[in-house]
């Protein structure tokens, strides 16, 4: 193992090192900084602050390279939270924003949320289950205009949170996440079902549930309804297909809807970066058989 101030000094060599003359220098330093990682940031983040503007530049590539092996064990801990899969959903959903978006902050869609749910707290307390589904289906699809994003379908700032907020569209399952997110605010017992092609939601009570769509605006389903829609996408219902999804489940699918859009795209790295994540968080790298996101 090697000592730390070994360490220190060995990446305090390497960045002099990052914008050697030698290409392949310059691309053994880059891989030996990425391999070092974590303990690498802090040095890397120093220099993006006080060298050259092109030093900077290249510091800054590494950092981003780095960033998704800082990821891979956010959700190495996180699986370990709860070895069943259920773990706190909308933490998973932060660390996957990280992955699209790094620069930005996980405070943003917390306190979005928050202000939506401080809103959504009056219009739905004190009523019975189905009230309360139409309230805050009302209240998110129709007043604060969220929408299922029918003509950029396979972008994917539809599955990442703080885009999906922003822009308000976005696919049925982060849709879905959203009233989950909204619902643990105000009290509503909000779940994720996942149906083969179509994500919905479950108002999960053991006397009254409630299926509902958020992707069409949160019309009410039938458990026929539900077969229907299952069938409509080209699959075969099974009564099973209605029990809640579990946290890694739902993660782990919208990991694989973005796999979808990324193949599509060709970019494997970040395919591949993906299917490690699914690795940790559920030891699968199976896509969703949806040929599209859901």
């Amino acid at each position: 193992m090697t000592a730390p101030n070994s360490k220190t000094n060995l990446i305090s060599n390497l960045i002099r090192l990052v914008d050697d003359r030698d290409e392949f220098v310059r691309k053994k330093v880059r891989e030996q900084l990425i391999g070092i990682g974590n303990d690498a940031v802090p040095f890397l983040e120093i220099a993006a602050k006080t060298e050259t503007l092109e030093i900077k530049l290249i510091v800054l590539e590494i950092i981003k390279a780095i960033a998704p092996k800082q990821l891979l064990e956010k959700f190495k801990q996180l699986a370990k939270s709860s070895p069943s899969g259920h773990w706190d959903l909308e933490t998973g959903v932060i660390f996957l924003q990280e992955f699209g978006y790094p620069d930005k902050e996980a405070d943003d869609i917390v306190r979005t949320l928050d202000l939506l749910a401080k809103e959504a707290l009056d219009i739905t307390k004190q009523k019975s289950p189905k009230q309360a589904v139409e309230a805050l289906t009302h209240f998110l699809f129709f007043e604060k205009g969220f929408e299922g994003n029918t003509i950029d379908f396979l972008n994917p700032d539809n599955t990442y949170f703080s885009r999906m907020l922003k822009q308000k569209k976005g696919i049925p399952i982060t849709l879905t996440a959203l009233c989950i997110f909204i619902g643990q605010r105000v009290g509503l017992p909000i779940v994720g079902i996942g149906l083969p092609g179509r994500y919905i939601a479950k108002y999960d009570s053991l006397t009254q549930p409630i299926f509902f769509d958020p992707f069409d605006k949160g019309r009410i389903l039938s458990a026929d309804d539900c077969a229907k829609l299952t069938e409509t996408m080209g699959y075969r219902f099974e009564e099973h297909y209605l029990i809640a999804a579990t946290s890694r489940e739902t993660l782990t699918r919208m990991m694989n809807n973005l796999i979808v859009i990324y193949n599509k795209t060709s970019e494997p790295e970040k395919v591949n970066h993906l299917s490690d994540f699914i690795k940790v968080l559920s030891g699968s790298t199976k896509i969703n058989p949806s040929s599209r996101p859901s």
